[in-house]
């Protein structure tokens, strides 16, 4: 398709190369040139048809999930259930969803702010805080994006990286509020009727979520 995209078929550049419709006394054209033209032609619209195709696959999550992330990412080496590798599992719906959206890192607190589930260790204190791998509503700040894109993050997956139209249906799912299920509540937001902040009238957060910071998610930079 790109070299319909971008590229002159063959039949196209004969007929640009070729002579005009009249050579000398006026010599009329040949039944075969007349066929290249009409070929030329024809290929030429099915080109710019192509190129002008619109992606009408869905932005939800299960199609995300089982199509795109599943597929590529759950490997045997890389974030199956039996691998996981940085706490990520993106073998099915449900934990590929929690491994996007329910991520906790331990942080040191040694002023004793952060508060919540807190251990220590040596004589450090650690405790623990949510750490999504996406921001709703917002693809480019979130990690999970920058690393599909190898943007100031390691890129995922590391070497069979995602064509741009998949990388485009993970950005829209985003873009329309990271749902678990179709007009559900955005991530990072309990769902409607349970007390928690409601949404906007455009379904935006009706209070700054925050960014998602440009650190890796286990403190390693292989988090592929």
């Amino acid at each position: 398709m790109l070299r319909a995209c971008h590229t002159l078929p063959r039949a196209g550049r004969d007929m640009k190369a070729a002579p005009g419709p009249f050579v000398g006394a006026m010599r009329p054209m040949s039944n075969d040139r007349l066929a290249v033209l009409a070929w030329a032609a024809v290929a030429l619209a099915l080109a710019g048809a192509a190129c002008g195709k619109n992606d009408d696959r869905p932005a939800v999550w299960t199609y995300v999930s089982a199509e795109l992330l599943q597929p590529n990412c759950a490997t045997a080496s890389c974030h199956s259930r039996g691998r996981a590798v940085a706490g990520l599992d993106f073998s099915d719906p449900d934990r590929g969803y929690a491994s996007l959206t329910g991520l906790k890192v331990w942080v040191p607190d040694p002023d004793g702010t952060i508060g919540g589930v807190c251990k220590t260790v040596g004589d450090t204190v650690y405790c623990e805080r949510d750490r999504p791998l996406l921001l709703a509503f917002n693809p480019s700040q979130s990690r999970v994006v920058n690393m599909l894109r190898a943007r100031a993050a390691p890129r995922m997956p590391p070497d069979r990286p995602m064509s741009e139209p998949d990388i485009a249906l993970v950005e829209s799912w985003i873009l329309d509020g990271a749902r678990e299920t179709p007009g559900g509540a955005p991530a990072g937001l309990p769902p409607q009727g349970d007390g928690g902040v409601d949404a906007g009238a455009d379904g935006s957060p009706g209070v700054d979520s925050g960014g998602v910071d440009g650190g890796t998610l286990d403190g390693n930079s292989d988090d592929h």
